[in-house]
């Protein structure tokens, strides 16, 4: 009886480890490149090579964060509305567990270029994101074309905002 309980707990465990590794494995190739796993080293890298071409706005968001999905569909349309001028780097901080729904949630949100998906220990992360970042989400960080940071915050924003964000990056 004993041994038919661990047999169960294993199987059970094991079943679980090949979902998760399935999870993953079942993005098609448009999904991983709209996703994509990013350290934050590796971020900063993505961020400082629009430095000297378009101002950037960095924005750490997770699906379960009320202010996060309320404010999302701002920076969305600010990305259209200034294309030429500004780049979106949106980070997905969801639990790996939840990378399908943050995926679902992109989609949904009609975000087609490429977005990224935290991975690496949490203090490494934001350490290399931003001194002054306490983890709080949403986060979001604007850098002018010379890769300046114009503004950063630990909450959510309004459209109006972001705006008077941006307009200062590009125009600096």
């Amino acid at each position: 009886m004993r041994n038919s309980k661990y047999a169960a707990f294993f199987i059970c465990f094991v079943l679980f480890m090949v979902g998760s590794i399935n999870e993953s494995a079942g993005q098609t190739g448009s999904d991983k490149e709209l996703l994509k796993d990013a350290s934050g080293k590796e971020l900063q890298e993505i961020i400082s090579s629009y430095q000297g071409d378009k101002a950037v706005l960095v924005n750490v968001w997770a699906t379960w964060c009320a202010p996060c999905i309320e404010e999302f569909p701002y920076i969305v349309d600010l990305q259209k509305k200034y294309e030429e001028e500004l780049h979106v780097v949106f980070i997905s901080a969801d639990f790996p567990g939840q990378r399908s729904k943050a995926l679902e949630f992109l989609q949904e949100q009609n975000v087609n270029w490429t977005t990224y998906f935290k991975t690496g220990k949490d203090q490494a992360f934001i350490e290399a994101l931003s001194s002054d970042w306490s983890g709080a989400l949403p986060f979001t960080k604007v850098l002018n074309k010379d890769g300046e940071i114009i503004a950063s915050w630990e909450q959510g924003a309004e459209y109006e905002k972001f705006e008077r964000y941006i307009k200062k990056a590009i125009n600096n």
